[in-house]
């Protein structure tokens, strides 16, 4: 039972994950920090995968939460965001870095990614 109980914990004790959704292909964003419950991390995770998109069309990012505050950055420029649920979106203008900060009543993560706009 004490195993089983410290398996839950660790299970539950670092962020959800992320990915950018592309119809049926996912691209998984890196964690480079967070504040998820009562622990904390900062792994600084390189981002090892990019994101490709057509210019002007729709990115989506899928949490596995519901975030209450989202903020999207691609090449250090703020983007403008549409959210619904457990999804952020926006369009593709311009390829860069991705940063995202988004909030929960858990806590935080901040997520990297690289994103390619053809």
């Amino acid at each position: 039972m004490a195993v089983a109980l410290v398996a839950f914990v660790l299970a539950v004790a670092h962020p959800p994950a992320a990915y950018v959704s592309m119809g049926a292909a996912r691209v998984p964003l890196a964690i480079s920090s967070w504040c998820w419950g009562a622990r904390c991390g900062a792994p600084i995770a390189a981002s090892t995968r990019t994101a490709r998109v057509h210019r002007g069309s729709t990115v989506r990012v899928i949490f596995a939460f519901k975030p209450t505050r989202v903020h999207v950055a691609v090449g250090g420029a703020r983007q403008r965001t549409s959210s619904r649920g457990d999804e952020v979106s926006w369009r593709a203008s311009r390829s860069g870095g991705i940063t995202i900060n988004a909030v929960s009543t858990r806590g935080f993560v901040t997520y990297v990614g690289r994103l390619i706009v053809r």
